[in-house]
């Protein structure tokens, strides 16, 4: 019962919150007319894409990718095609990772707001799934939406020399997707609904200045240890993916996961 309930929940926030579909539709769009424009206008590619996008110590080589996708398209117009479908790719990323975090920052927060919390705590549904199925949706569905929208991406720029490309690309980058995904996004995403479940006013306010603050008496009162696990590392990557960040991360995210649960079984 509870596994056909899932579906239902998944197609609700889908259709709740556009911006799931609606901003890589956007991207996909503007991807189109930068590839007419480098095709029949004078575009100039100017994205500072770094050499090795280092997401939180993934390093992508994207200088390599360059060289690879000149490989597979020559000397045409000297690898600005190239140079703009990685652009293109890395814009996606982090556009879409953007939308995951304000995602789950409104997704509990608005169904107070509207009151629409007590008609669909109503049901036969429990808080623990729901909160699931917005889980779902920000650590994988979006993800997904990534991958297909860099595909969809990659034919619009390379059409039949595609594959070649993303066999590449995929290969570096796909895995550097999955670390982040369980080493940032998992307890970011974790607390972004706990702040969403339990802001009385702003969500947003409450779930970037909360960590500042950590950061700050850190800094001040215990040299910044706390703080550079459980912050600094996920944004910067100086901890190169070591265990204890992940097992830190998991117990935070448990942690933000059961307390978003239970206040939201406590509203009447």
């Amino acid at each position: 019962m509870m596994i056909s309930k899932l579906p239902a929940l998944l197609k609700r926030e889908i259709l709740e919150h556009k911006n799931i579909w609606r901003v890589p539709v956007i991207l996909i769009c503007i991807a189109v007319l930068v590839r007419l424009s480098l095709s029949f206008g004078n575009l100039e590619i100017d994205i500072n894409v770094p050499d090795v996008v280092d997401l939180d110590g993934v390093g992508i080589d994207t200088k390599g990718l360059d060289d690879n996708i000149e490989g597979v398209i020559g000397s045409v117009m000297d690898g600005v095609v190239g140079r703009a479908l990685n652009a293109m790719n890395y814009i996606i990323m982090l556009v879409m990772f953007i939308v995951s975090i304000f995602y789950t920052l409104s997704s509990l927060y608005n169904e107070r707001q509207d009151q629409s919390v007590l008609f669909w705590r109503s049901l036969p549904i429990s808080d623990s799934l729901t909160i699931a199925s917005k889980l779902i949706i920000a650590l994988l569905l979006i993800p997904l939406v990534i991958v297909v929208s860099q595909a969809i991406v990659s034919v619009i720029f390379l059409d039949t020399q595609a594959m070649q490309y993303l066999s590449s690309y995929f290969a570096q980058s796909l895995g550097g997707l999955i670390k982040v995904m369980l080493w940032s996004m998992l307890p970011t995403i974790a607390w972004c609904l706990l702040c969403s479940e339990i802001a009385k006013k702003n969500p947003f306010l409450l779930a970037f200045v909360a960590p500042i603050i950590v950061v700050l008496v850190d800094k001040l009162f215990l040299s910044g240890a706390v703080s550079e696990l459980l912050v600094i590392n996920r944004l910067t990557g100086i901890d190169d993916y070591q265990v204890t960040p992940l097992i830190t991360g998991f117990v935070f995210g448990a942690i933000c996961i059961v307390l978003a649960t239970v206040k939201r079984s406590q509203r009447i």
